[in-house]
């Protein structure tokens, strides 16, 4: 069992983490946020179903698998399992 101290220094690790992947993904980031549909998509990504993704954009499936490997490729999402989820 982890003592108060540790679950401290623990969360302050995780804060710093996230920071420094913040930091290093920004430039990344910068262009899917500026475009509304891609904001959208990767706002909801991990949140929505791909099905329901592509019904809400007007966009196919396909489309949205191979932004999302695109995505993975560049460090922004994690495949977990056959869902993506977002780095931060």
């Amino acid at each position: 069992m982890n003592t108060p101290e540790e679950l401290r220094t623990l969360k302050r690790i995780e804060d710093l983490l996230t920071t420094l992947v913040k930091v290093s993904l920004a430039e990344t980031l910068r262009p899917i946020l500026a475009d509304k549909q891609q904001r959208f998509l990767y706002e909801n990504t991990g949140r929505i179903p791909v099905k329901a993704l592509a019904k809400k954009m007007g966009s196919s499936a396909g489309a949205i698998s191979r932004t999302w490997q695109k995505w993975e490729d560049a460090g922004l999402l994690i495949k977990d399992g056959k869902q993506y989820r977002r780095v931060v």
